[in-house]
């Protein structure tokens, strides 16, 4: 899978589920307290959108075609797990995603939650593109 389809895929993967995520936590909240947690600015659907982009393109590290060790790669993991969380907390603060430490803090079990889930989705993807490859590799060496 070329860089451009997974940068696209990821971005929406991200953003669905972050505005999946901030949409269960405020119904969550206002069921349980009564209290609205996101004060749903027109900005907030665009933020979230971008916040997908931005981590998106932070994937960019994880896909860098050099022959790099297995050590070298599970720092980049790491990296791009910190750079990520970095992008998501920064742009949360900007746009007034949490405003004190419980709610920051639900934020950050999120992003723990659309994280994983985003590595699982993007795995699943380039192994079932590696599959239709080999597949039609196949195909062509019966046929000959």
């Amino acid at each position: 899978m070329n860089k451009a389809k997974i940068i696209f895929n990821q971005t929406l993967m991200i953003s669905t589920a972050i505005l999946f995520g901030m949409g269960i936590r405020t119904a969550v909240l206002y069921l349980a307290a009564g209290q609205y947690m996101i004060n749903w600015q027109w900005y907030i659907p665009l933020s979230i959108v971008m916040v997908g982009f931005f981590c998106a393109l932070a994937s960019l590290i994880l896909y860098d075609d050099s022959d790099a060790g297995r050590i070298s790669q599970r720092l980049r993991i790491c990296i791009h797990f910190l750079l990520v969380f970095g992008i998501v907390s920064l742009f949360g603060y900007l746009f007034d995603w949490y405003s004190d430490l419980p709610q920051y803090l639900l934020i950050v079990i999120m992003y723990i939650v659309i994280y994983a889930f985003v590595w699982i989705s993007t795995i699943w993807i380039l192994k079932a593109d590696a599959d239709k490859i080999n597949d039609a590799i196949k195909e062509i060496r019966d046929e000959e």
